[in-house]
C-alpha cells in the first residue's frame, strides 16, 4: 500500500508519480528519483496556480520556483531544502554524465 493514496481523489497524476517513486526506491533508485522529481514539479506547479500569494520567479524552471521567497515562506526552509534535494537528484538521475543516485 502506498503512502500517497490520499492524493488520488484530487491529484491522480501527482499520486501516480509519487507512488511510482515509492515503489521503485529500492529496486531502481535512478527511476525513483525521476518520478519523485516529476511529482514535485507537478505539485509545485499546482501550488503556483492555486495560491495567488505565490509570485512567479524570474525563470519558470523548478529551481527558481522552489527558491522564490514566497514559496520558501509558504513551505518553510526544511521542506524547501528537501524539495531542492529531490530536484537535484532527479536531474542527476536523467543525466548519465553527471554524478547522481548510483554513483
Amino acid at each position: 500500500m502506498s503512502n500517497f493514496k490520499f492524493l488520488l481523489p484530487e491529484w491522480p497524476e501527482l499520486e501516480a508519480g509519487a507512488a511510482r517513486a515509492e515503489q521503485l526506491a529500492v529496486a531502481d533508485p535512478r527511476a525513483a528519483c525521476f518520478y519523485a522529481r516529476r511529482a514535485l514539479e507537478l505539485g509545485v506547479n499546482w501550488l503556483y496556480e492555486a495560491d495567488d500569494a505565490l509570485r512567479l520567479p524570474f525563470s519558470h524552471d523548478l529551481a527558481a520556483k522552489i527558491a522564490e521567497p514566497t514559496m520558501v515562506r509558504l513551505v518553510g526552509l526544511p521542506i524547501r531544502t528537501k524539495m531542492d534535494i529531490i530536484r537535484r537528484e532527479g536531474n542527476a538521475a536523467v543525466a548519465p554524465d553527471r554524478a547522481g543516485v548510483d554513483r
